[in-house]
């Protein structure tokens, strides 16, 4: 310890403060004013000065360069696949240049609304208004923040088209700085026609004809006062004020707002304003769409921008995104839906979404949303997001859980038989019952009431949690809500978050969140974000080789499902590919999703109006799962490594525990018990079968209803079974055909009346056995 002294004496916190405050400003109180002036308004005269030096010598050759300068802000949406090649551009792209349209090829109607709206003083001022600058000061220290506003047309040019979007005071001097260098090397009509050209009007429009074409179908000179303003009212939120994909009702308060302005400066009269405002507009058709490979994938990659950085500051980025996709699995993806589609149409179903998605990234490789785009009826409608009901699919999420917390094992045995869940009776959907089978058949056979079991065991709550952790995340409704329908695949969840479940399997428990952008790069080549990957546990990584090594089982699915979800790739040899179906009731969806360590595919078959078909699963989307996985899997050898914690032991299967001894010579060797796994503690859930002791019925368990015994039907034998020996019918013997049988008969030599006691002398030809109507069993 320390002793008190001079070193150790206490301070109170604010004696400090006030000591070290005063201490660190004494320098500058000892400045006289001259000092003090240059220290501080020396940094300030520095920026000033050397900030406009700076930006005119930056932007000198862009400056000078009409068409340069026209075209900077032709910077439209670039998308690139996962290998550099692009496969969407919007319209108004740097690949693409624009052409001039000079003045007197625009409407005088169109000039004058934008002159009155945005710049009344145009001819005026030198390229800035200090009155609307100092407007957008207090604006600006209102708002607390760079809120814009103030800007001339000349302005508006110079950060349309060299600026970034970026609100800082930097930025904002070099916006002046550049319009009084336009100002000097151009007219005004110059910079009013370069302004027209180049602005953005939403609708993917760049310049007043990409706009006059795309809004009303005309050229810019024939547009009137009605169609020319509105082009202008657009202009300051071209998403939310465009007539055609927009507000309708803000778009018309944006034209009265231009069309008042209009008045306000001498441009109209009133009686033009309203002929203006009663007039009909004829908007064009809007466009058909995306036209590309990946349509869905591309509105989603677009809308994921849109969110991220708003529709108008994507319009005019100029960015260039690398994306997820694989554009030749995607052109697989695509030959793989159409190529069924005969036989998907012939069994009642009209459509059909697939989702590939690489499990070590997320990415999503291919993705198709709908059989035709361009179907009026479905084709925008993107099935891949779409909830629907997932049947048997969801199945593994469950069992996979259970598997991984060692509340089953592959070899656990379940009883397959009809039962009553508190008023639920489900049955499997070939409406047969077999008995008791391991977890790895229940799974493979899709049998319902083992499955129900299974989710009992590991609990409707717990159910859920490990779904959301695969990342599904439409299961919003509490454990009771749901119920245990929930292990038929009762509730409603998307396709592709269903094949992101799977690729957790895939990936040993490690998942990623599903994505669809890797980087976006803007105008200037600058990447401004990199998609950054983390994984989450969502399951064990026992537990997903378990849950892989079942599906994957081809020997024990085949005994259902024969060969038909075999995978056989590009070299004809059969892979080891883990698999499940699922289908709703009276197939209304129908769904196959399988993967490998290296890829996750999910297909789902059916009608978006929830219409039923003629075929499940495997039949309907089975096909086109088999088809683009051995096309994507090609000649390579996926496997699923089995971690340490896996040990591989001979069960009984019929016990469910481990043995040395086996209940029947046909049964394999079984696998797959986490080391921790007790083995022995809960035989007591598990009956050994009795079988039926009846003659006969030994096939059957004993509680069958068909084990009784069947009574003799022989009059006089009705206390024996059927099958006693004794249960048979007396056999006549009539020797001397006499009519009367031997045990009866006092002579059985020779024929005579029944009333006659010894052999007669002589026979009595007329008698004989059709006389006496007594049935002759010969031995």
């Amino acid at each position: 310890m320390y002793r008190k002294g001079k070193y150790t004496k206490k301070l109170s916190p604010a004696g400090s403060v006030k000591r070290f405050s005063t201490r660190r400003w004494k320098w500058f109180k000892g400045l006289n004013k001259k000092q003090k002036a240059l220290l501080i308004g020396g940094p300030i005269l520095a920026f000033l000065l050397i900030t406009p030096i700076a930006t005119y010598a930056y932007y000198y050759n862009d400056i000078g360069n009409q068409e340069r300068l026209l075209n900077r802000n032709n910077t439209g949406v670039v998308l690139l696949d996962r290998n550099g090649e692009p496969f969407y551009t919007t319209p108004g792209t740097r690949a693409e240049r624009r052409d001039l349209i000079p003045l007197d090829q625009i409407s005088d109607e169109t000039e004058d609304a934008l002159i009155a709206s945005e710049d009344k003083d145009f001819y005026k001022h030198s390229g800035f208004d200090v009155l609307g600058i100092f407007r957008a000061l207090y604006n600006n220290v209102v708002a607390r923040g760079i809120a814009g506003g103030g800007s001339t047309l000349t302005q508006q040019l110079a950060k349309n088209t060299l600026l970034s979007e970026r609100q800082t005071i930097l930025r904002k001097y070099q916006e002046l700085v550049i319009s009084v260098a336009i100002e000097q090397r151009y007219s005004k009509e110059q910079i009013l026609t370069m302004y027209l050209n180049s602005v953005y009007y939403g609708e993917n429009s760049f310049g007043i004809e990409e706009a006059a074409k795309n809004y009303f179908n005309k050229k810019p000179s024939e547009l009137t006062l009605a169609e020319g303003s509105m082009l202008v009212g657009v202009l300051p939120a071209p998403s939310a004020y465009s007539p055609i994909s927009g507000d309708s009702e803000l778009a018309k308060e944006r034209q009265t707002t231009v069309l008042t302005r209009m008045v306000r400066n001498g441009y109209i009269t009133e009686a033009d304003k309203t002929t203006a405002l009663s007039e009909e507009i004829a908007y064009a058709e809007p466009s058909a769409g995306i036209d590309n490979e990946a349509p869905h994938f591309t509105e989603m990659v677009l809308n994921e921008l849109y969110k991220k950085y708003g529709e108008e500051q994507v319009s005019r980025s100029g960015y260039q995104v690398t994306t997820t996709l694989d554009l030749k699995l995607q052109e697989k993806a695509n030959a793989a839906v159409e190529s069924n589609m005969r036989y998907i149409e012939a069994n009642g179903g009209s459509n059909a979404s697939m989702v590939a998605i690489d499990p070590k990234t997320g990415g999503i490789l291919s993705l198709v949303g709908s059989a035709d785009y361009d179907n009026e009826e479905f084709g925008k409608v993107n099935m891949a997001v779409t909830a629907r009901q997932p049947g048997s699919s969801f199945k593994p999420i469950y069992y996979a859980d259970g598997l991984a917390s060692g509340k089953i094992t592959p070899t656990t045995v379940l009883e397959d038989k009809k039962t009553d869940f508190g008023g639920y009776s489900p049955e499997n959907a070939d409406r047969r019952f077999r008995g008791n089978v391991t977890v790895r058949q229940a799974l493979n056979w899709s049998l319902n009431i083992p499955a129900i079991k299974v989710m009992q065991k590991v609990g409707i709550e717990n159910s859920i949690t490990a779904a959301k952790k695969l990342g599904i995340s439409t299961l919003d409704s509490d454990a009771t809500d749901y119920g245990l329908s929930l292990a038929l695949g009762s509730a409603e969840i998307p396709l592709s978050e269903m094949t992101d479940a799977y690729a957790g399997f895939a990936n040993q428990g490690d998942r990623y969140d599903k994505t669809s952008i890797k980087t976006i790069k803007n105008k200037y080549d600058q990447t401004i974000f990199s998609q950054e990957r983390k994984s989450t546990k969502a399951i064990s990584t026992e537990g997903a080789y378990l849950i892989s090594n079942i599906l994957s089982d081809n020997q024990t699915r085949s005994s259902v499902f024969g060969s038909s979800l075999n995978v056989t790739g590009t070299d004809g040899r059969t892979k080891t590919v883990a698999v499940k179906t699922g289908t709703t009731d009276d197939s209304r969806d129908a769904w196959t999703i399988g993967y490998t360590s290296e890829i996750a595919v999910g297909v789902w078959v059916g009608n978006n109006d929830n219409e039923a078909m003629a075929n499940g699963g495997a039949g309907m989307a089975g096909p086109i799962w088999r088809n683009m996985m051995g096309q994507a899997i090609g000649s390579s050898n996926p496997s699923f490594t089995q971690p340490a914690g896996i040990v591989k032991a001979t069960v009984c299967t019929i016990m469910g525990t481990k043995s040395d001894v086996f209940l029947s010579t046909k049964v394999p060797k079984q696998c797959d018990f986490p080391k921790e796994q007790p083995k022995e503690e809960k035989k007591e859930e598990v009956k050994e079968v009795e079988k039926c002791k009846i003659v006969g019925k030994e096939n059957l368990d004993a509680d069958d209803e068909k084990c009784v015994v069947d009574q003799c039907t022989v009059k006089g034998l009705e206390q024996l079974a059927a099958n006693d020996p004794k249960c048979v019918e007396p056999t006549v013997v009539d020797t001397d055909g006499d009519g009367v049988p031997d045990d009866k008969d006092d002579c059985v030599t020779e024929p005579g009346p029944a009333a006659n006691k010894g052999c007669p002398v002589a026979p009595s030809p007329s008698l004989g056995p059709q006389a006496l109507n007594v049935r002759r069993i010969d031995a």
